[in-house]
């Protein structure tokens, strides 16, 4: 059982005992536990077996006992029982955007609603406006959140979606029936949602392949539907396919299956696979198409192919251009790192800089930090770089856009730091225009410099709010503020579409992680992959100029 999966069990057990009511500081142990289970470097497994989990951070006597039953059963009763006592349905209504653990009990211990059909239905009935502290208000939105709920399907993210892929990917490189293999698909494309993960084989025994695929610690049930095909399911919940070919179809069944429908509909028009045997790479099959390559994540129809054919493609931007990560949050706000060890991570990683950019003031919850704390945390940066030449830490914040369009520290303050990351963490649901106003205004303050996850959407939890992009993009690119493009796998915001239109418009494009954990600086590997999708090349990128150009 992989970390995190364990780390799912802990944080399901923390949100039933929430909507039970239960003691908060136990609520807080499971959360705290599922948080480190989550980060860990190693496998909580040989944790396990070295006797370590103690060493975890947050990990008590209690909570010990649970995750080594999770090891040995893959449950555990504790988890079992409350299962029993809190009907899943309940869980599933957290996924609604605003609706928390006390409003669920709530709506469950007045009407016993447990699933979201039944919620739905009781909305419509007017039936929630009823229960004291609801609403009409909240009645609307849970309409809305089940709507999109039902819209979003069984899609995973990303960040769930690619290093399963890869695991499965490395294991089945591992045998000598495939002679080649890759991941494909809407995967491949770097799409920020998916329904499903597609590998591609390349293999002459099909049928010992699959049986080596069902032997993969990960796959829960597998089904071989045709001599080529098998379908299955890795772990709970995520299905995937593998595709096997004869090895001289590799390459031209690679372009075909990673592309969309529309990208290889309009391709292969007049071809015959025949055409493309024994191609020995994706860009020969180009060649023979009359196209220059097209990256993966360019294959959606979206004038790749015309630029393909005149040879105008773009020079896709590399994780290996970036040169420093501007949005990183350290333990003096809610991150869970030392600057100096967040440092160390991002100059082993080849940076040349980081920015520390906690949070301001009116995000209690967070840790905000107060002009005080911010001066002081400045000295402590100071000091950090006078210990060395060849790194830079720049002092910054993430500022909170408040109500108004004014930012939560005042100019004098804002103008001492290097970088200035705004952003919008309350009021979603203000109207469209007073949305965009309020962006609008800490866009053109002078000591902004990126405007942090512009849409606000939380990926298979909140959409972003309704704001009018475009005109904000404009804005931008009159006053040389950047947009970011937030890498968390849950954001993924701005999205390549948007990345697109600032590119078209001149606005430079900051891809940040927003890492809270020093092993999150990975996460802006995803927003390179959205960057790549929205055509930006190292030129449009904030954080592709080294650390003098940067200043």
């Amino acid at each position: 059982m992989k970390n995190r999966e364990v780390a799912a069990i802990l944080a399901r057990t923390a949100d039933m005992l929430q909507i039970k009511g239960d003691n908060p500081y136990k609520i807080r142990a499971y959360r705290k536990a599922a948080e480190s289970v989550y980060h860990l470097d190693e496998d909580i497994a040989i944790l396990y077996e070295k006797g370590r989990l103690k060493n975890i951070p947050g990990i008590g006597d209690a909570v010990e006992a649970k995750i080594e039953e999770i090891l040995k059963t893959g449950s555990c009763a504790y988890y079992d029982r409350l299962i029993r006592e809190v009907p899943a349905g309940l869980l599933d209504m957290l996924a609604i955007p605003g609706l928390g653990h006390k409003s669920v009990k709530l709506i469950y211990d007045n009407l016993k609603t447990e699933t979201l059909d039944e919620l739905g239905e009781a909305c419509k009935e007017g039936k929630i406006r009823n229960i004291p502290g609801l609403g009409v208000r909240t009645e609307e939105n849970i309409i809305k959140g089940i709507e999109e709920i039902k819209q979003r399907g069984k899609k995973i993210n990303l960040g769930i979606a690619l290093p399963l892929a890869r695991e499965l990917l490395d294991y089945l490189q591992k045998s000598p029936l495939i002679e080649t293999a890759s991941v494909t698909g809407s995967v491949r494309r770097g799409k920020a949602q998916v329904s499903d993960i597609d590998l591609l084989l390349a293999s002459n025994t099909p049928k010992a392949v699959h049986e080596y695929i069902k032997a993969f610690p990960a796959v829960s049930r597998t089904d071989y539907i045709e001599p080529d095909l098998v379908k299955g399911q890795l772990g709970r919940e995520i299905a995937f396919e593998a595709i096997i070919v004869p090895p001289p179809d590799f390459y031209h069944s690679l372009v075909w299956t990673t592309g969309s429908k529309e990208h290889r509909k309009r391709i292969f028009a007049g071809f015959d696979r025949r055409d493309f045997e024994g191609s020995d790479s994706e860009a020969e099959v180009y060649y023979r198409l009359g196209m220059d390559f097209i990256a993966p994540e360019l294959r959606e129809n979206a004038g790749e192919i015309e630029a393909a054919i005149d040879g105008s493609l773009p020079k896709l931007v590399n994780a290996a251009d970036i040169k420093g990560d501007l949005h990183v949050h350290s333990n003096w706000s809610d991150g869970s790192e030392r600057i100096q060890d967040l440092a160390a991570a991002a100059r082993s990683r080849g940076y040349q800089y980081i920015a520390i950019t906690d949070h301001s003031r009116s995000l209690p919850i967070s840790g905000g930090l107060t002009e005080e704390r911010l001066q002081a945390q400045g000295k402590v940066i100071d000091a950090l770089n006078n210990e060395t030449d060849d790194f830079h830490i720049l002092k910054g914040s993430e500022v909170d856009i408040l109500k108004t369009g004014e930012l939560d520290f005042s100019d004098p303050v804002l103008k001492d730091l290097d970088i200035v990351i705004a952003s919008v963490h309350s009021h979603f649901k203000l109207e469209p225009r007073q949305q965009t106003e309020r962006i609008i205004e800490a866009a053109k303050n002078e000591n902004v410099d990126i405007i942090g996850h512009l849409t606000g959407r939380l990926l298979s939890r909140r959409s972003g709010y309704e704001i009018a992009v475009e005109e904000i993009i404009e804005v931008c690119a009159r006053c040389n503020t950047a947009l970011e493009i937030n890498s968390h796998p849950d954001r993924l915001d701005i999205d390549e579409n948007i990345a697109r239109t600032a590119k078209e418009h001149g606005v430079k494009v900051a891809i940040n992680s927003d890492a809270h954990h020093k092993k999150e600086l990975d996460f802006i590997n995803y927003g390179v992959i959205t960057a790549r999708r929205g055509w930006l090349e190292a030129k449009d990128i904030l954080n592709a100029l080294n650390r003098d150009e940067l200043r």
